[in-house]
């Protein structure tokens, strides 16, 4: 019982910290315990680790500390890939040969499946390049049309020297600019953009299914075990007994059988982690949005509440609107649109004041002598902004599989 209860918390431990370290900084955990262990871990603790390196040792641990941590965390190394492929490898190895022998023909075709396709996605997900070239900034251009809200026509990449299509970003990791960017992923060593998105949704999608499916088989083999042992011809052996004698021989034959046992716990304890993934791309697939978008919309949600933002009609604003620039922003069939302008300012905008084209703040100072302009006014809520790339969960989901929209 003892190693089954340590394996069980050293498990637990590393999935919840893992949680905490990729999504605590996401605007829903801000104010709750998880937002706090994640500035503890990034911030607090690196702070307090610093002062105390500075004292006792010079800052030579914070050097090498820095040095090591640049290496895992900034560069493209596959290190973390090769941890994950080691695990997958050596919990299949483990599980399948022991348990085939007792399964029938479905469970067996099921576990070939199960076992096949994540490693089927993960290829497409680590070799498939959302780069942005050259050769395809036209056809990135047109792919997405700028809302003035998150993403401006007419800037250029400082390191790719390339104008920045809408929903791109560029990536310090892969030194390149990614289509429709969402993250890089250190499991992959790539960043996860429009033409590896479908890829990586399946590889989230089967693993979590290969450990539901993995811990399944191995509760009906340890069923089966404890029913033949303790009751063969009788009633269930669960029945009439209590929970600490239930546990007791769950503990019994899961460590009689440390193969099945160990990945059956694995699978268990990891499978949340690998849903918990899947229900935030798929809530990112509802709201139309990418992890990149998310932080983005994150500051917006808080100039809103500040009382900073102010909307208006754009037909109203630029009745005359001159003709775009086809080279910087050429014609796109996505069919989202919006008819808003957003400006940050501290007061109501007068007549008269100026717009950048570039962000959304007021280009120049305001006449303070002239009328307040009745066109805008504040928004308090973010349901009165207009996300144009959020078409409905499905037509965004077809968007993500690269299906027409």
């Amino acid at each position: 019982m003892g190693w089954i209860r340590t394996a069980a918390l050293t498990v637990l431990s590393i999935s919840f910290f893992t949680f905490v370290a990729l999504f605590g900084r996401l605007p829903i955990f801000r104010k709750t315990p998880i937002g706090f262990l994640h500035r503890a871990v990034w911030i607090h603790i690196p702070h307090a680790f610093r002062r105390i390196d500075a004292i006792l040792f010079g800052g030579k641990l914070l050097y090498c500390w820095n040095r090591t941590g640049k290496y895992l965390m900034r560069e493209n190394h596959p290190l973390v890939l090769i941890f994950f492929l080691i695990l997958l490898v050596t919990s299949q190895v483990a599980f399948v040969p022991a348990a085939w022998p007792r399964l029938g023909i479905p469970h067996r075709v099921c576990v070939v499946v199960a076992v096949i396709l994540p490693y089927l996605f993960l290829y497409g997900a680590v070799t498939t390049k959302s780069f942005i070239t050259p050769q395809n900034i036209r056809t990135e251009l047109a792919r997405y049309p700028y809302d003035r809200v998150l993403f401006h026509p007419g800037k250029q990449c400082s390191t790719c020297h390339l104008p920045k299509p809408a929903r791109s970003k560029h990536c310090s990791i892969c030194n390149a600019c990614v289509s429709r960017h969402d993250h890089h992923c250190v499991w992959l060593t790539n960043c996860v953009g429009r033409e590896n998105y479908h890829y990586f949704l399946g590889l989230l999608l089967s693993m979590s299914v290969m450990l539901i499916y993995g811990a399944y088989l191995g509760y009906i083999l340890f069923d089966d075990t404890l029913q033949k042992s303790l009751s063969p011809n009788g009633p269930r052996w669960s029945r009439g007994r209590s929970w600490s004698s239930y546990l007791h021989f769950w503990t019994l034959v899961v460590t009689n059988d440390l193969r099945l046992g160990f990945v059956f716990l694995l699978a268990i304890l990891t499978s949340p982690l690998a849903l918990g993934f899947l229900a935030y791309h798929i809530y990112l697939l509802w709201a139309g949005a990418t992890t990149n978008e998310t932080s983005k919309w994150s500051d917006w949600r808080e100039d809103v509440a500040d009382g900073l933002v102010y909307k208006a009609r754009r037909s109203e604003i630029y009745p005359n609107h001159k003709p775009r620039d086809e080279n910087i922003e050429p014609p796109t069939s996505w069919p989202g649109k919006a008819d808003q302008v957003l400006i940050l300012t501290d007061e109501p905008p007068r007549v008269g004041f100026a717009i950048s084209t570039r962000s959304n703040h007021i280009m120049q100072s305001e006449d303070p002598n002239a009328p307040i302009d009745p066109r805008w006014h504040r928004v308090n809520n973010m349901r009165e902004v207009d996300n144009i790339y959020d078409l409905g969960f499905w037509r965004n989901m077809r968007d993500a599989l690269k299906l027409p929209v």
